[in-house]
């Protein structure tokens, strides 16, 4: 109920209640993550509505749960008065409810996972832990696609959950493309590879690089200490902006500034990206507890791209323990 409360205070003044849909942001509220659409209603007596097939896994959350067998039973719930509603509902969603157009947009519950408290950094540390214990576990031959399968399956085998987004593995002239989904290609040089496992909720997310030639080393000595400076500026009271400007202004140092084309690191929770993005246009400024990354990458096409990915706890230090070197396999 402590979030629950914090979050009725965060829209005081703004709006009398607030309906809650996206499933991330339910789990935080209530620690009951649905598996199809539900509806919290955020009000000083708060209403969990939750689809038949969910109902056993919700009770027992900590506020009074109702299963809805149609939208238009919630619908009976909205009465008159200022309504906040999240960014992510669907429009359908709203239009299916009958809010009109007598509700305002707020994000609430965003602002307050930015900060995370220390059973959030556990599970996250596990998750973490889970991820770089698997990846130590792999034989690197084969296929890009063969790489992937086998990291995600020893990820599960590791306990992990599931994976934290489609698990990235790219080499050769393909390492430039920064989100490149893996093939059939057999590895080359280099070797691009991003992942996550994710424990009780939560997620982890790394990259590492293994490079060969000396210019791949190189940029990795690049990227190594831009990601430093990154970490020697993520104080708190500064701002994202600044961290971003940190690590940009070593890449720019070296004339690899066009090539850097991503921001310098995001919020990682619930969600592999949480507020706030290590970005130009991000005025937040850290507090301790925020659980960031921080993933300077240097990218040429049609010749290779390299990125190293870090978490890290504001006020607290790097969670990853892999070297920042790797070895070619």
């Amino acid at each position: 109920m402590e979030r629950i409360e914090r979050a009725l205070e965060t829209i005081s003044g703004k709006a009398d209640r607030a309906l809650i849909t996206k499933r991330e942001n339910i789990y935080y509220l209530t620690g009951f993550m649905p598996t199809v659409t539900a509806f919290l209603f955020l009000t000083d007596e708060p209403v969990l509505f939750v689809n038949e097939m969910d109902i056993e896994s919700a009770e027992g959350c900590g506020i009074h749960v109702d299963v809805f067998k149609k939208v238009s039973d919630v619908s009976e719930m909205v009465e008159p008065g200022a309504l906040a509603v999240e960014p992510s509902m669907p429009v359908g969603l709203i239009e299916r409810i009958g809010l009109g157009s007598d509700f305002q947009v707020m994000d609430p519950i965003a602002e307050l996972r930015m900060v995370k408290d220390r059973e959030e950094i556990g599970r996250m540390d596990k998750a973490l832990k889970i991820a770089e214990e698997s990846f130590k576990e792999i034989e690197f031959h084969g296929s890009e696609s063969e790489i992937a399968a086998r990291l995600d399956y020893i990820m599960r085998l590791g306990g992990s959950e599931g994976v934290s987004f489609d698990t990235i593995v790219t080499s050769a002239s393909r390492s430039s493309m920064p989100h490149a989904v893996p093939t059939s290609n057999d590895l080359g040089s280099p070797l691009l590879v991003d992942w996550g496992a994710v424990h009780s909720g939560y997620h982890s997310d790394t990259t590492r690089t293994f490079v060969e030639s000396e210019r791949e080393h190189e940029v990795l000595d690049i990227l190594i200490e831009a990601k430093r400076e990154g970490l020697r500026a993520a104080k708190p009271g500064v701002r994202a902006c600044e961290v971003d400007s940190a690590v940009r202004g070593v890449i720019d140092e070296y004339g690899y500034a066009n090539n850097f084309i991503h921001s310098s690191g995001h919020g990682v929770g619930l969600e592999v990206h949480e507020r706030p993005s290590l970005s130009s246009d991000d005025k937040t400024v850290l507090t301790e507890g925020m659980v960031l990354t921080i993933e300077p990458g240097i990218y040429l096409p049609g010749e290779f791209g390299v990125r190293l990915e870090d978490m890290f706890v504001v006020g607290g230090g790097v969670m990853n323990r892999l070297p920042d070197h790797l070895g070619w396999i």
